[in-house]
């Protein structure tokens, strides 16, 4: 095959990824009943229904395999999947508008809001980023004839990211200084994760950094990976979590315990069967397998620990992702 002929597949690909994503939260069609959800703990009634916002990502698989397996049903409870928040920044409004009772969201934006007085509270785990090259979803990717050899080569070039002031942003940062770099001489850019592949394909960018199956389509297309900037500098520390309005949590207590049993046997079973994983993330974000043939799945939990989210609220303050500092126990502790 020519590199111009996998340069077109590649591009075909991308857009059906884009057209995929686009559409896949509306897509995820609601399961059960909302007659008992929406808060619920009325005079010590516990809610049986959990409203939750989802995005289309393997991240979300645990929820998915869930359902599918009946884990949630065994603990009594139903979950109902809520349109609207496709990406993290949907995903706060969500709660605090009392349209979602849980989302899925990046432990970032949860610690985002919990800096500006959000009531919001971090109730489980979903992913941590990897800790070895080996299993990392992630990456950074240059042009195969690029002369960047290493991430202190950044300095001085533009790195294309698909949200500033996000963890992407201050994790590759401690790389480049990691690697006896200056952060300060970079220059990050953003864009739709889709289209940043095509950025240091053009020339519009000289590093980009692409999670699967994005960074899978990438490297069949011709780039290559220069490096995984979370295993180096921030190896572990919380990706996506489930992030619950303060109101619904405290309602329900009793609800949060069953559904926190459900989550782990999810959790388990997802890391069991990547199979299933890779099917339901084709079937739910309207994906073809064979753009996900290549891809790596995340390593999933049920929980959030304590230790690793404060190593990653340090790096978002030392970074200036976050302007002001949060306690880990405090955000993950509310219902006292």
């Amino acid at each position: 095959m020519t590199v111009g002929h996998s340069l077109r597949s590649a591009a075909r690909l991308r857009v059906a990824a884009v057209a995929a994503l686009s559409v896949a939260s509306l897509a995820l069609t609601s399961c059960g009943s909302d007659s008992d959800g929406g808060g619920g703990g009325g005079d010590g009634e516990q809610a049986t229904t959990i409203r939750i916002a989802p995005q289309p990502i393997a991240d979300f698989a645990p929820i998915w395999l869930g359902m599918e397996e009946g884990f949630f049903e065994d603990e009594g409870l139903t979950i109902e999947l809520v349109e609207g928040g496709a990406t993290s920044a949907a995903q706060v409004p969500l709660l605090l508008s009392d349209n979602a009772d849980l989302a899925a969201t990046t432990a970032t934006a949860a610690i985002q809001a919990q800096s500006q007085s959000m009531a919001v509270t971090i109730v489980g785990g979903l992913t941590n980023f990897a800790e070895t090259d080996e299993t990392d979803q992630s990456g950074l990717v240059v042009a195969e004839d690029s002369s960047i050899a290493g991430f202190e080569d950044l300095e001085g070039k533009k790195v294309a990211i698909s949200g500033l002031k996000s963890v992407s942003e201050a994790v590759i940062s401690a790389a480049v200084e990691e690697s006896g770099g200056s952060a300060d001489e970079v220059e990050f850019i953003q864009a739709p994760m889709p289209n940043l592949a095509d950025l240091v394909s053009s020339g519009g960018a000289d590093a980009a950094f692409l999670i699967d199956p994005f960074l899978s389509m990438a490297t069949s297309s011709g780039l290559k990976v220069l490096g995984h900037p979370f295993p180096l500098a921030a190896p572990g520390v919380p990706g996506t979590s489930l992030v619950g309005s303060v109101s619904f949590v405290k309602q329900n207590p009793e609800t949060m315990e069953k559904f926190a049993s459900a989550l782990e046997k999810a959790a388990a079973f997802a890391n069991e069967n990547p199979e299933k994983v890779t099917a339901a993330l084709s079937e739910q974000a309207k994906i073809p397998l064979e753009m996900l043939a290549d891809s790596k799945n995340p390593t999933y939990t049920a929980v959030v620990d304590p230790d690793a989210l404060t190593t990653l609220i340090e790096l978002l303050v030392e970074y200036g992702v976050l302007e002001d500092s949060v306690d880990a126990d405090d955000m993950l502790t509310s219902t006292e």
